[in-house]
């Protein structure tokens, strides 16, 4: 009988450690759930002023897919993470209908040159090599 128990648990141990066998994954829960776009933190960033009535959101999802909520618009791709916090946003497409805000649209613009996060609680910070930061809250898990 003891024997039995130690074969599951390593056996349960050995195919926890393959869930993720991929250089690059989505298999992180910390990073899952919805967040809402804060901020800039770079340079240029008095230059996409917010719209106060509205921000943008973005939902990372169990499956690696994300969709964001802009002002009018509505996104869409893939993410994968890597080991190292390392993060990479592809696929990404946008409804066209009218009138986003700079702020949203550089949110857009900005996310396939993020290349990894922090999180620190509800924080998520998105890094973009050579250009500052975006800084995001979670609203729901």
């Amino acid at each position: 009988m003891k024997k039995s128990i130690y074969y599951l648990l390593v056996f349960s141990f050995v195919l926890s450690l393959n869930s993720c066998e991929d250089k690059y994954c989505s298999c992180s829960e910390e990073i899952n759930g919805t967040w809402e776009v804060e901020q800039f933190m770079s340079i240029e960033s008095v230059l996409y002023a917010k719209n106060n009535n509205y921000s943008p959101s973005v939902e990372f999802k169990t499956d690696g897919s994300f969709e964001i909520h802009l002002d009018i618009n509505v996104c869409s791709g893939r993410f994968e993470l890597s080991e190292e916090s390392g993060i990479t946003f592809s696929a990404i497409g946008c409804t066209e209908a009218c009138c986003d805000s700079d702020f949203s649209e550089k949110f857009i613009e900005m996310l396939p040159q993020v290349s990894d996060y922090e999180i620190d609680g509800k924080d998520l910070k998105l890094n973009v090599p050579g250009w500052g930061w975006i800084e995001l809250t979670r609203i729901s898990n």
